[in-house]
């Protein structure tokens, strides 16, 4: 799509205290509308790059810009709904049943009282009966999400963040443990999501979904990034030399 991308990530470098850096220098540039793929195998930065996209950390050196607006840190303010974040572990709360974890994605619009009561307009209740049908377990909204599959939690995950309303949609290896079945399934989800022009950011380290489902890849090693391109153009073979090399 013509214009400023909805996210740029710009010069990224960041260390957990006086340690190695986890991120040197790294660019990235999402277009509305696409699924961009984070790739790379364990340590290679992608949780950290994926963070700093939502703020949850802060670039020593570098900026976030997320539809041309700096994005702020957590400690320096609000964490900006635009951008929703998965983690891998989903960041689900077990005990809680499937509806009240995804009117969660709501409490930004829900005036500050009433959010610290955990009290939700009825309206957003109905909207997140009506994602959860959308997504396919409308008839799982009483349950409580520990007695969930793996597929089903991480559709519960997916409509807390659409109840954001978010532009930009960060997802952290959140198939990496499910069947390849299952994760395809949702990965058609995201795709779709991306088809609605939201920009979507999945980490991943399985070449063969990104040849499938993303539009475009980075790959990052030991910090660096070594890749950036279009998916249409290399092969898979491609990306698995830049991941050993």
């Amino acid at each position: 799509m013509p214009g400023r991308p909805a996210l740029e990530a710009s010069g990224l470098s960041f260390s957990y205290g006086a340690g190695r850096p986890v991120l040197r220098d790294v660019s990235l540039t999402a277009e509305a509308g696409t699924v961009t793929a984070v790739l790379g195998v364990s340590g290679s930065g992608k949780t950290t790059l994926l963070k700093l996209c939502k703020g949850l950390l802060a670039p020593q050196r570098g900026t976030v810009r997320v539809l041309g607006v700096t994005v702020a840190a957590a400690g320096r303010g609000r964490l900006d709904p635009a951008v929703a974040y998965i983690p891998q572990n989903l960041g689900l709360v077990r005990n809680l049943t499937v509806l009240d974890n995804v009117v969660m994605g709501s409490l930004g619009r829900v005036p500050g009282l009433l959010s610290l009561l955990g009290r939700v307009p009825d309206g957003e209740r109905r909207r997140a009966e009506a994602m959860l049908e959308r997504l396919g377990i409308g008839h799982k909204t009483d349950e409580k999400v520990h007695a969930l599959s793996g597929g089903e939690r991480q559709r519960v995950a997916i409509a807390r963040a659409l109840m954001q309303e978010p532009r930009v949609l960060l997802a952290d290896e959140f198939v990496s443990h499910l069947d390849v079945l299952t994760g395809r399934e949702i990965l058609t989800i995201v795709k779709g999501i991306a088809g609605e022009g939201v920009t979507v950011v999945v980490a991943t380290h399985d070449i063969e979904l990104v040849g499938r489902y993303a539009d475009a890849v980075i790959v990052l090693r030991d910090g660096h990034k070594v890749l950036d391109r279009p998916t249409g153009s290399g092969g898979t073979e491609g990306l698995a030399l830049a991941l050993r090399r």
